[in-house]
Parts: C-alpha cells; structure tokens; sequence
C-alpha cells in the first residue's frame, strides 16, 4: 500500500512538474520582445563572416509566438537541466517581462529551446515542439547560410 502511494505521488510530482513548465504566457505582461537571427557570408577569401541581425516583430507576431506557445501541450515538452553544449543557436528571441523575468526562445535549426525565469525559483528550461514556430524560425532564417535555406547535415 505504501509502495502505490508513493508511485502515485511520484506521478503527480512528475506532472505538476510538467503542467508548471507549460505556464501561460501574457502578452499583455511583455514589456519588450527583441529577436535576432544569425547570418553567414562570405569573405571572398574563403572565410566567412557571421553576423547576428535585429529583426523588428510586429504584435501580431509577438501575439503569434505567445499562442504558438501556449498551445504546447505537456507530451510536446520536454524539461532539459541545460542546453546542451554543442548546441548552435541560429536564432533567437526574449521576452523581457513586466515582472523583470523574462522568456529566452532559441532555435537550432533542429530545436526549439525556452528559457523561462517566470516559473519556479531560478530558470527552468525545456524543448519545444510546436511547428507554427519552427516554421517562423525558417522563414526569418531563408538565406541565412551563404544564400541557401538552411544549413545541410549528412
């Protein structure tokens, strides 16, 4: 009987867990959203220039993004201790909160990372997986490498 309790309780800890990294964003609460995208061009010489370029969102992107994601649901997130180290991040967004908290949005091309100070104590992140975003990312990132649409992995 007490083995059962504890599995239950285990449980519910898991998903509360997973409901809290799934908190409601409020657009009305973003006091400033910033995003850039990297660039790579070529030197002329072989080498290569990278660049990180401010891309303006309206509010209706802003509105998207936050709804995008707020639709997650807990089985399309997954609660990570870091981002791994190996990771490069070709675009980025923060929202700076009223609160002074803010929600970090990185994407590789391949994952979507949240980085959210508004829940718990300390940071929580977590990998999305929501494709009206990953298709955002794209289209803000079409040419980005060297012309082409994106960067071709073997």
């Amino acid at each position: 009987m007490a083995g059962a309790f504890y599995f239950f309780l285990g449980d519910m800890n898991n998903l509360m867990s997973k409901t809290k990294l799934n908190k409601e964003i409020q657009a009305k609460k973003i006091s400033s959203a910033e995003m850039s995208k990297v660039q790579y061009t070529s030197n002329g010489s072989g080498g290569a220039y990278i660049d990180w370029i401010k891309v303006e969102l309206n509010q209706n992107e802003i509105n998207n993004i936050v709804d995008w994601i707020n639709s997650a649901s807990a089985s399309d997130i997954t609660e990570l201790n870091q981002i791994p180290s190996n990771t490069s991040i070709s675009a980025g967004i923060v929202f700076r909160l009223n609160t002074r908290k803010e929600i970090r949005i990185q994407y590789d091309l391949e994952n979507i990372y949240i980085t959210r100070t508004d829940i718990r104590f300390g940071r929580v992140i977590y990998i999305i997986n929501q494709e009206n975003l990953k298709d955002f990312f794209d289209k803000q990132l079409k040419g980005f490498y060297f012309g082409e649409d994106k960067v071709k992995i073997p």
